[in-house]
């Protein structure tokens, strides 16, 4: 017995299985992301558009700083990108993937954090090409004279497009992780707020509330220097009803429901 005791004692302890790290796990939700056929004709139409938006604001009118012409180059992303911020949840549970996914990393958060960190990324690379395409527009637009400005971009507001960029992206995350289906998330994202904008626009007694809690209207000063703590404010506000309200109730609801 003492011969087997002290056998065992010299055997090492087993580690418990860590799983993939986070950087790991970030790269394969970057991988997801433009894997499938959705998910890459939107990058590839954020680009497009991109450069589309660009050209036809040199064409159709005169960008008054680079500034301008970089917040311009911001709109695709802000439109689209929410929908691959969605389809990078959804995905999983439409195709029956999650099963694979939860086994092999069963701490869901992890999970989830993955996808987040993967949307921020992703955002920051629309981001970049943006205020490539419009540095590169705005030397064009100087060459053809179409322009009137300076070369006035501020690092504040590169960061604010970023932020903002980041957000909007989050907001589709936050809705594919609250209904986990692509169709209604999808709906429901452009259709809530929109809603709310005609709502406010119609009854004038919730347009106070809608600076507040219009998330649309709260980003908009951000494009601009000089933003000021009740526009910080607002834009807070905003993003605690429409991103981390539903992330939060997603979370939960990510925890609690049984894969099959």
């Amino acid at each position: 017995m003492s011969g087997t005791a002290s056998i065992g004692a010299d055997r090492p302890a087993r580690r418990p299985a860590t799983g993939p790290s986070p950087m790991r796990l970030t790269l394969v939700e970057l991988r997801k992301a433009a894997d499938t056929r959705a998910g890459f004709r939107l990058i590839v139409a954020v680009a497009v558009l991109t450069l589309a938006v660009v050209a036809a604001r040199l064409a159709f009118g005169e960008a008054r700083t680079l500034g301008s012409l970089a917040g311009d180059a911001q709109l695709p992303a802000s439109v689209l990108l929410p929908v691959l911020g969605v389809l990078s949840v959804t995905s999983e549970w439409s195709q029956r993937t999650a099963l694979s996914t939860f086994i092999l990393v069963p701490a869901r958060g992890r999970v989830v954090a993955a996808k987040i960190l993967a949307a921020c990324l992703l955002a920051t690379g629309a981001t970049a090409v943006g205020l490539a395409t419009g540095v590169a527009g705005f030397a064009v637009g100087g060459i053809l004279d179409r322009t009137t400005g300076g070369w006035d971009l501020s690092g504040a507001v590169v960061a604010q497009l970023l932020l903002v960029d980041c957000v909007t992206m989050l907001c589709g995350t936050a809705f594919g992780l609250l209904l986990l289906n692509s169709a209604p998330a999808i709906v429901t994202f452009y259709a809530l707020p929109i809603a709310w904008t005609l709502a406010a626009g119609l009854l004038p007694g919730l347009d106070t509330a809608a600076q507040w809690l219009d998330i649309g209207r709260a980003r908009v000063p951000l494009a601009e220097p000089g933003v000021t703590g009740q526009e910080w404010a607002r834009f807070v506000t905003s993003c605690l009803l429409w991103v981390a309200l539903p992330a939060a109730l997603g979370l939960l609801r990510i925890h609690r429901t049984e894969i099959s």
